[in-house]
């Protein structure tokens, strides 16, 4: 067993109580303060993403559709607001799972140049707000011809791709939100690869059918935006939608680590998900929130995406998961700060929220002792509001020190509503001081490969021809390798990533400090340097992996020497 797998299974056993606390990193009061994203733009003009029709100029005409029938989206809503009256759980389902078959005579086919074929079809879900697809048994050709686009056909330039050389396609995808009742999907086939036949299986699809520009009952909820001394700690806060049988809706944040290094840990709760096949459907919506204090609502579907995740670890007894982001991170973010000390009785504190799926809130209130729902008061904490509450949809989301702006917990359960008694004005937050038992070896500084420390040119890891795979380039951690090139030899350097997930640079020197010998910043999932030794003598060549966006990915790098 591998010193990281190991790690990992003790962190999700040693949450759920199943391992001694002792089996995981505990060192008496850590913590870790909030960090601003201090990212320059861009160095680079990011793609504009297009679908093969609109790349090829193929005039589609009519598109053939698969239709499902309507949604009884009134009876949903009454279902919700039956069981948000008897659950304490702060869950918002928000989508519901509906069977759909497409195949590949439901569509139309179209040739392109050199042999290649495009298929084309909607598919519609009546009402929906939006939808995402599943995509089963995906086989995409390992080629650069091979493609996938999804998108709204009245919103052409919001498009998801996925490229056949993309390494971590795998064989199971659900779709990004496409917002509206219309999603078209597009498939670019390179020539030869199967006679009208598609690599993957249509399924299923989620209806999302809550609108979060509805108003919740009540008028008890406090805009984030009327609050600036919170408005760093509103940035580390996100909506997260995930798919199990439905799709429901909860509330997470970025959390720093002692490093600082930005990797894009993301705290929720285990009651939102809890499993690998879940964390890989996460999708967070960012900066849904108001541009100033009473400003209008904004759009979900106007508001930065990451989609996908990697399971950290889990636990049932403070209720906790906590995710590794594989999607980009948008700019302007923030990593919440956070303790894992004992907060005393009546410290002031406050929540940072998306009650019912709507946009950012906060909620102030009193930590308190004997925890109304979900555990005790070993591994949770109690809030006793005095100004706002919770409601479905706020469930994961982070409880804050009001006088450092450290989290201490995450939200499991309560009672609180618009209107309460005072009896009811409380909610029940997992203790994030239980919770760092099992994640404090994660919250150290995020994982890196076994060539660390090589963030230098002078401390560059030496190489020799193969393959290197799980490597790991950080926006704060650049990689440097070296290698010997012989006379008249070449060395070729390929670089193989999921674009979607950050895009990475890289550039070639003779010795450190010398001027810019090759360098590669091209668009798509791979980048290639080369270098031939044309002198009479050895030449050691030092090479730099870097991001070009985004905070973390990782990355395998095929070395040649010929």
């Amino acid at each position: 067993m591998s010193h990281c797998f190991a790690a990992a299974l003790v962190a999700v056993l040693a949450g759920a109580g199943l391992v001694p606390a002792a089996h995981a990193s505990s060192p008496a009061s850590p913590e870790a303060f909030g960090l601003a994203d201090d990212r320059a733009a861009a160095v680079f003009a990011e793609p504009v993403l297009q679908a093969p029709s609109q790349r090829f100029g193929v005039a589609l005409g009519a598109v053939p559709q698969v239709a499902l029938g309507p949604v009884d989206a009134d009876a949903l809503l009454r279902e919700d607001a039956v069981r948000a009256k008897s659950d304490l759980d702060k869950t918002l389902r928000f989508g519901i799972g509906r069977a759909v078959r497409a195949a590949a005579r439901d569509g139309s086919w179209y040739r392109l140049a050199d042999g290649e074929r495009l298929w084309v079809l909607d598919v519609v879900s009546p009402g929906a707000l939006g939808i995402r697809l599943h995509l089963a048994d995906l086989r995409l050709p390992r080629l650069p011809q091979a493609e996938i686009a999804v998108y709204a056909p009245d919103n052409p330039g919001r498009v998801t791709l996925y490229a056949g050389d993309r390494p971590s396609l795998d064989g199971d995808v659900w779709t990004p939100t496409v917002f509206g009742e219309r999603l078209r999907l597009e498939v670019r086939l390179p020539a030869g690869a199967g006679a009208e036949s598609l690599p993957f299986t249509v399924d299923r699809l989620q209806h999302l059918y809550v609108d979060p520009l509805v108003k919740a009952a009540g008028s008890c909820l406090n805009d984030v935006s009327c609050h600036p001394e919170w408005a760093q700690e509103a940035r580390a806060v996100g909506g997260l939608g995930i798919i199990g049988q439905d799709s429901l809706y909860c509330t997470g944040q970025l959390l720093n680590t002692v490093a600082g290094d930005k990797t894009p840990y993301f705290l929720t709760a285990n009651h939102c998900l809890s499993s690998r096949r879940e964390a890989r459907t996460a999708e967070v919506f960012w900066l849904y929130q108001t541009t100033a204090c009473g400003g209008p609502e904004p759009s979900l579907a106007t508001v930065p995406t990451s989609s996908g995740a990697t399971m950290v670890a889990t636990g049932t007894l403070s209720d906790f998961t906590l995710l590794m982001l594989e999607g980009t991170v948008p700019r302007n973010l923030f990593w919440a700060g956070w303790t894992a000390a004992p907060v005393p009785n009546g410290t002031a504190s406050a929540g940072i929220h998306h009650p019912a799926g709507q946009f950012k809130r906060i909620s102030f209130g009193d930590r308190a002792h004997n925890p109304v729902c979900g555990g005790t008061n070993a591994n949770h904490v109690r809030i006793n509001w005095t100004d706002g509450i919770t409601l479905a949809g706020s469930s994961g989301s982070g409880l804050f020190r009001a006088d450092t702006h450290q989290l201490y917990g995450q939200l499991h359960c309560g009672p609180s509503f618009c209107g309460a008694g005072p009896e009811d004005l409380n909610d029940s937050y997992g203790a994030f001081a239980f919770t760092y038992r099992s994640i404090g070896s994660f919250l150290a500084r995020g994982s890196d490969d076994s060539f660390e420390n090589d963030d230098l040119c002078r401390n560059a890891g030496r190489v020799a021809p193969g393959t290197y795979k799980n490597l790991i380039v950080k926006s704060t951690d650049p990689d440097w390798y070296l290698l010997k090139v012989g006379a008249g030899q070449t060395v070729t350097v390929t670089l193989q990533f999921t674009r979607a997930w950050g895009a990475i640079g890289a550039r070639l020197f003779t010795g450190c400090g010398q001027p810019l010998i090759a360098d590669a910043t091209d668009a798509g999932n791979s980048q290639t340097l080369t270098y031939s030794n044309k002198g009479t003598a050895p030449v050691t060549v030092r090479w730099q992996v870097f991001l070009l966006d985004d905070t973390r990915n990782s990355y395998s790098m095929t070395v040649k020497l010929q």
